[in-house]
């Protein structure tokens, strides 16, 4: 918790930073190329816990790879310029809760497991995020980003269909490989109004493959 404002602040500082510099560069270099609108397809591993690197040797050593997977979101995102280097990014990020242990001891086979924990989920989780971010493009190669916004959250359990009050505050840095492929790594914090939630803080690491 004590290190969250310097992580909020210290993303703050590279996105306008990196605002600043790619538009100096840009106008030297590339005085006429945009960002183009473009959706990807997005995977987030979040992390249960502030301490990534135990809980992911955690996730490893746990049931082979379905380890990982019970802390995996897929969903959409949707990249939207707005002025030269600044751009918006709305995204629809889909997970379950579920008895994994249940499912481990279930199957033997992978893709069954996932298919019971899956049926037998105990809910469903959709997250909201909206981003708003800074992307430097030195090179056809790569480009590099800085983002932060809200996460807001709802849940589905037995048809019941809620928002859960509050959201959480994200943010991050991303690389884009070959305009095709991008991976991220972040921060993440649960909020209401401004107060911070207790034990809520967490990392994530993204990929994202572009349509």
């Amino acid at each position: 918790m004590k290190h969250t404002r310097r992580i909020i602040v210290f993303t703050l500082l590279v996105a306008f930073g990196s605002s600043a510099f790619s538009q100096d560069i840009d106008k030297i270099i590339r005085p006429r190329k945009r960002q183009t609108p473009a959706l990807y397809l997005k995977a987030y591993y979040l992390s249960p816990s502030i301490n990534m690197v135990n809980a992911i040797r955690a996730d490893i050593t746990y049931g082979e790879t379905l380890g990982v997977i019970r802390n995996i979101n897929i969903g959409l995102s949707y990249r939207i310029p707005i002025y030269r280097f600044i751009y918006i990014q709305p995204e629809a990020i889909y997970g379950f809760a579920t008895d994994w242990n249940d499912a481990f001891q279930s199957r033997d086979q992978f893709f069954p497991r996932i298919g019971y924990a899956f049926e037998h989920r105990l809910y469903s989780s959709f997250d909201f995020p909206i981003h708003i971010g800074a992307r430097w493009c030195p090179s056809k190669l790569f480009a590099a980003r800085a983002y932060l916004g809200p996460v807001f959250n709802f849940t589905l359990a037995k048809k019941d269909f809620r928002y859960t009050p509050g959201y959480v505050f994200s943010t991050g840095v991303g690389l884009d490989l070959l305009n095709i492929l991008s991976v991220d790594a972040g921060y993440r914090i649960g909020m209401y109004n401004l107060t911070i939630y207790n034990e809520t803080a967490h990392f994530f690491l993204a990929t994202s493959i572009k349509f």
